[in-house]
């Protein structure tokens, strides 16, 4: 039995929930040739030309109305070339939709967003309109209100998103569901609200609760009647990647509809759309299909499974894990206990669904390596393996202490001695790495941890050699697996622009950056946004250590930072023996006292930097 789509939405206009909009913001208005349009068209006797005066004085809502026309969904076989054929074509009912989907779109479109990118927004739109008239096509149903309702489900997005801004930005966090948030937050969600206004507008109840149920996949899911209707299609659409809505059951949501409807294959629609856009998209032809960010998904639930199978077995090869304490860019780490020893350990279990198989095999041969350090400045590697899950894995020395981000961040600014004091060390680290071929290319004051390790306080252990790199003896690179990986206030201006010829110097300026960061509590540049701290550190000279921190650093100490920062790698210091050597020969090299480290150094200057977005902060690899 169909559904009453007049009693679904009746329903929802019975708690119409109440909008405190902004002032300078209105929810769209119907334009008034529409309002003229709907009047003559209730009266039965009236012709096309009569239906069509009204539209045709207004050449925007005229030039959309034939695109919208003569789109696939709406199948016309000629090409219609005015507003008077389209209603001798269509009939006044269909035509009345399309008018009222043009005037939406284009009240709608004006409004400009901070969060929602107007461009990929329609693009995006776009995509959703073609898989959802694609599926309505394998189910047999309504292909146009399909279509209309995969362009309109989230036309209020920009607005909302401006208007309530603030909000909204706290939302968009990872692992948050904005629609149940914006249930929490105001009483309302986008669904509702567009549904309500084009309700008011008067479309076609059936379109309405297309727009109205997009969201409510459990209900749709658990009602025969519903995902075999149009509601289908929206709650599928609103399942695709690259939208501001995406959910982590999103996979999930597809896979349940394909199970339950034998006709709907959503990687056969992906396919299609592809084909679609490419006859008609450029831009297609250079972007990643909607087919493959699908297989992805599928890639990445899998991924999550096997990950959920691991936490339930409590087990990864001879450790039992404990709790998680953290989650780097490449895996998640564990607190865990060997079975046997009863030692402590941390292991990291990879997210191997965003590596390459090649890169797989890089990284294990890595680690293999890395377990061969011995250096006391470096987490000792003790195994490594594959669950039965097929998950990588490897078992490191857990340590307690803090990083020197977290040191910076409560007690600011270091003197140069104790500077110089973690320099050093960092050196003796890289030192052994670099002598065996392997540089570290993702060196920051989070992958820096200072502990107590044999009474001895202050003592600095090298993290996370997770995107490490060998460098074969005829210094040749797999560019394949080596494309820009690194933390980008860190990363050396080579490791941007050819990371096939990064070399052991690179680190080295990554370690200038942190001993800048140490001396000053910020880092060397400070854009809000990745692309624009790339750029700097390709062709911007930083300020000098005293400049950004407002008061004198010691003068031999700036000068080897700033050696160390040089955008040509010839002009830095060869190795970490010679920037150790050089850091050795400071006026305060070796005054340091570690046991003095129980004592806080006094607060000169507050970090400056606690609000650097984590987009920044974070490594980011890019193969």
């Amino acid at each position: 039995m169909p559904p009453y789509w007049n009693e679904i939405v009746d329903a929802a206009v019975a708690v119409r929930p109440q909008l405190d909009l902004p002032r300078n913001f209105k929810l769209p208005c119907i334009p008034q040739s529409v309002i003229e349009f709907t009047a003559i068209s209730k009266d039965p006797d009236a012709g096309p030309k009569e239906l069509a005066a009204p539209i045709e004085v207004d050449a925007a809502l005229t030039s959309g109305l034939l695109r919208q026309v003569n789109s696939t969904a709406v199948g016309v076989r000629q090409p219609v070339t005015s507003v008077r054929q389209a209603v001798n074509l269509l009939g006044s009912r269909r035509t009345k939709t399309l008018v009222l989907t043009t005037a939406l779109q284009s009240a709608s479109s004006t409004v400009f967003s901070r969060l929602v990118n107007s461009a990929q927004f329609q693009k995006t739109n776009r995509m959703k309109a073609l898989f959802a008239q694609q599926m309505a096509r394998q189910l047999g149903i309504d292909v146009e209100i399909a279509y209309l309702a995969g362009l309109l489900q989230d036309f209020l997005l920009p607005l909302l998103t401006e208007a309530y801004y603030d909000d909204y930005v706290e939302a968009l966090q990872p692992g948050v569901d904005l629609y149940q948030e914006e249930n929490r937050r105001f009483g309302w969600n986008h669904a509702q609200v567009g549904a309500l206004v084009m309700h008011d507008w008067g479309f076609p109840d059936e379109l309405v609760a297309c727009v109205l149920l997009h969201h409510e996949e459990d209900a749709v899911l658990a009602s025969a009647a519903l995902r075999e209707s149009t509601v289908a299609t929206s709650v599928a659409t609103a399942c695709l990647p690259g939208g501001l809505w995406e959910s982590a059951t999103s996979f999930e949501t597809l896979l349940g509809l394909q199970n339950e409807l034998p006709d709907f294959s959503f990687l056969d629609v992906a396919g299609e759309v592809d084909q679609e856009l490419l006859g008609v998209d450029l831009y297609h032809k250079h972007a990643n299909s909607l087919h493959d960010q699908l297989a992805s998904m599928a890639e990445e639930s899998l991924e999550q499974r096997r990950a959920d199978r691991v936490q339930q077995l409590r087990q990864v090869g001879s450790y039992i894990l404990e709790s998680q304490i953290g989650q780097g860019a490449m895996g998640v780490i564990y607190l865990a206990r060997h079975c046997m020893l009863k030692r402590r350990a941390a292991i990291k279990v990879l997210q191997t669904s965003t590596i390459s198989p090649a890169a797989l095999a890089m990284f294990e041969s890595e680690v293999q390596l890395t377990s061969q350090l011995t250096s006391p400045h470096t987490v000792a590697v003790y195994d490594y393996g594959v669950t039965p899950e097929g998950l990588f894995y490897y078992a490191m020395e857990y340590l307690e202490g803090v990083t020197l981000a977290e040191l910076v961040r409560t007690h600011g600014p270091l003197p140069a001695s104790r500077v110089i004091h973690f320099l050093t060390q960092a050196c003796a680290s890289l030192k052994e790495a670099h002598a065996v071929g392997l540089i570290h290319r993702d060196l920051k004051p989070e992958n820096i941890m200072i502990c107590n390790r044999g009474g001895i306080p202050d003592t600095v252990k090298v993290l996370d050699f997770g995107v490490a790199t060998v460098i074969s003896d005829s210094s040749v690179f797999d560019k394949a697996a080596s494309g820009i990986s690194g933390t980008p206030c860190y990363m050396s201006p080579e490791a941007i622009t050819a990371p096939h010829t990064l070399d052991a110097r690179g680190d080295l300026y990554s370690l200038g950056a942190i001993g800048y960061y140490l001396l000053t509590g910020q880092t060397i540049f400070s854009a809000m946004n990745v692309n624009a701290i790339l750029r700097s550190q390709v062709f911007d000279i930083p300020e000098t250590p005293s400049e950004k921190l407002g008061s004198p650093v010691e003068a031999d100490l700036e000068t080897i930072i700033l050696q160390c920062l040089e955008k040509s790698p010839d002009r830095r210091p060869g190795n970490p023996q010679e920037l150790c050597r050089q850091l050795n020969q400071c006026r305060s090299a070796g005054t340091w006292n570690p046991h003095d480290a129980s004592h806080p150094t006094p607060n000169r200057r507050r970090a400056l930097d606690k609000n650097i977005p984590d987009a920044i902060s974070a490594t980011i690899v890019m193969r």
